[in-house]
């Protein structure tokens, strides 16, 4: 009887997780497409909630002093450096996705996505091939909310009873989302990401190609708020998301190099026949790849100059006739992190894909997307280092070390204040480029010759390397403050951990983008003094700012600086640029003790080297005030 009441009692969270979940599948299953949203979400957020009433009383010992589990809060009230961007006027529904993806369930959903892996499934019973990838059904629905809130389209909806003119916050509030999105579970942004990145593309380049193709590939499903996982033709599905295959085994990054080869099967209808592979194809599920490729030309075999550049290629999972575009998925990658999302290794062979742009044009055509992902990967990066202040915090606030509370100790104080420092300047600056974005991109077309593009262009690779290279310290740190509670796999910090590194090597690592910020001040002059008329304009507000800009133009961006001596301090440069943009935006955007205590902690003569090593004329008490708890 003993026996029987303690298996009862001690029953796991994991154990009831995959009976409900299995429940949850099986009900999903038999639901109508157009089933009420408010009725999905409310049997949506009942699946999932934290143990009641554990027992504490074991046959050893009674356990006290535990931190309860974190069973809700509101993602967008508690972040006041995201509601000073997002505010009445512009939110949209990111007040309600705060408060909706705040709760335990959603959390648990994105652990479950990672704790079981995605599949590959190369063969059908019957040994035909078929290359599809099955996922957790707690993966489908953080795509399928992911979606719903529009985290892929909010930037290119038309507004009501309008075609021609755009949500003038789009991309804004399609920032905000993602940020919200991945303090939950990042697996899920990657696709929703390219698929928000691509659609211009495809929107630009895909309309001047053959009406089969686009009436196969109707490109308004991509704006689609619903979510449909299934492998079948484009034009069967309600929603369509975009994916983009670059990379190959011997360049990596140097897309110059790559070896996949494109041959002109149709000229007219700019259908090319592709045989290949790529190292690096995440989302392989998703219905259509952006694909770089060497385009093949007897005339010109002998002509390095024009046949190294690569083309452009829209490469469709299903053809217009209905079959199978050849698409094989070699393999799933074993990642350290980003793990509820498939990242692949693929071939082509004898795969159709259409030209998109001009012959060798390819990274012309793709450079937007990239610049699009680039922002996306900064935004996922500060939304980690959000998540990982809320955990530390909530543990500080419930857990007793020598008679007080964590929060209560002062060296802990600098620990997490200095985490809230380092927090609130990545979400100003990645909420700051995306009201750019709102007001260089219209929305549609880079029509925009002004400054504001130009701000919007050479801050978004700023905020890429640095805010990216900041995300994984600041993570470890956040886990040290839950002690050896926060390295066991039951809390969420192992895999913001685990996630934080990835957003530095997507789309360009830490070196390549320094290298490309060299590049672009090189060829652009326009990017740098667009910058310094920016920050100048800051002149004044703080001494330690003032100091930094100053030394920034008198030793790094000298006009005799040799070209070698400017590459080795590629690094050095791009973090003083990062520092000085994030300590001017909060000069105008965040409170004077914000501001004050940032630039004496990260450009001050007093700075550490460490978190929690803060000088010591910052407002601790002021600061406190602003933690998420």
């Amino acid at each position: 009887m003993l026996r029987s009441r303690i298996l009862t009692t001690s029953q796991t969270l994991v154990q009831r997780t995959i009976v409900t979940q299995t429940k949850v599948a099986a009900s999903n299953e038999n639901k109508d497409e157009q089933n009420d949203k408010t009725n999905e979400t409310q049997s949506s957020n009942d699946s999932f909630n934290p143990p009641r009433k554990p027992l504490t009383q074991q046959f050893t010992h009674q356990v006290k002093n535990q931190v309860p589990p974190l069973e809700y809060i509101d993602l967008y009230k508690s972040d006041l450096a995201l509601r000073e961007f997002v505010t009445k006027e512009n939110k949209g529904q990111i007040k309600d996705m705060g408060v909706e993806l705040g709760t335990f369930h959603w959390f648990e959903q994105g652990h479950l996505a990672n704790q079981y892996l995605p599949s590959l499934h190369q063969f059908d019973r019957c040994g035909q091939r078929i290359d599809e990838v099955h996922f957790h059904p707690a993966y489908h629905d953080l795509m399928k909310i992911g979606m719903r809130y529009g985290v892929h389209s909010v930037a290119w909806e038309p507004l009501s009873g309008s075609k021609t003119n755009f949500n003038p916050h789009g991309h804004l509030q399609h920032a905000a989302g993602l940020y919200i999105l991945t303090q939950v579970e990042a697996g899920v942004c990657c696709p929703l990401s390219m698929t928000y990145s691509g659609y211009p593309i495809l929107h630009r380049y895909l309309l001047c190609t053959n009406h089969k193709l686009t009436d196969s590939f109707p490109l308004e499903r991509i704006l689609s708020r619903k979510y449909d996982p299934r492998c079948i033709p484009a034009n069967m599905k309600s929603g369509l998301t975009i994916g983009m295959a670059l990379t190959e085994k011997q360049g990596g990054s140097d897309v110059r190099t790559n070896t996949t080869t494109a041959y002109c099967d149709n000229a007219q209808e700019k259908r090319y026949i592709l045989i290949g592979h790529k190292w690096f194809c995440s989302a392989p599920m998703s219905d259509g790849f952006l694909v770089l490729a060497q385009i093949h030309n007897d005339d010109n075999l002998n002509q390095p100059s024009s046949s190294s550049k690569p083309s452009c290629f829209f490469v469709p999972r299903w053809l217009p006739n209905g079959e199978r575009n050849p698409f094989y998925i070699q393999r799933l990658k074993d990642k350290l992190g980003n793990r509820s999302n498939a990242s692949s290794e693929i071939e082509f062979n004898n795969t159709q894909g259409w030209l998109l742009g001009k012959e060798h044009d390819g990274v012309k055509v793709i450079i937007d997307m990239i610049n699009g992902t680039r922002l996306d990967s900064a935004i996922s990066s500060a939304a980690l280092m959000r998540q990982a202040l809320v955990q530390a915090t909530w543990h500080a606030r419930h857990r007793k070390a020598f008679g007080r509370l964590l929060i209560d100790q002062p060296l802990m104080k600098q620990v997490l204040i200095d985490l809230l420092l380092e927090s609130e300047a990545a979400t100003t600056l990645v909420m700051y480029i995306a009201t750019l974005y709102d007001m260089t991109y219209n929305n549609m077309h880079s029509n925009n010759t002004g400054e504001t593009k130009v701000l919007a262009r050479i801050a978004s690779a700023i905020a890429k390397f640095w805010i990216c290279k900041r995300a994984p310290e600041t993570t470890y740190e956040a886990l040290e403050c839950l002690g050896g509670a926060g390295f066991v796999e039951e809390s969420i910090m192992p895999r913001l951990y685990r996630e934080a590194p990835v957003n530095s090597i997507w789309e360009g690592s830490g070196n390549v983008i320094c290298l490309d910020i060299l590049r672009s001040m090189k060829k652009s002059p326009e990017l740098l003094q667009t910058y310094l008329s920016f920050m100048h304009e800051t002149r004044g507000s703080n001494k330690h700012l003032d100091a930094a800009l100053q030394n920034l133009e008198k030793n790094l961006l000298k006009k005799d600086l040799p070209s070698d001596m400017l590459e080795r301090h590629a690094r050095t440069l791009a973090t003083q640029l990062a520092l000085c943009l994030q300590a001017g935006l909060l000069v105008r955007r965040l409170p004077q003790t914000v501001c004050d205590a940032f630039c004496s902690s990260r450009l001050g003569p007093n700075r550490g080297l460490i978190f929690g090593d803060l000088p010591m004329d910052i407002d601790t008490d002021t600061l406190l005030k602003r933690l998420p708890f």
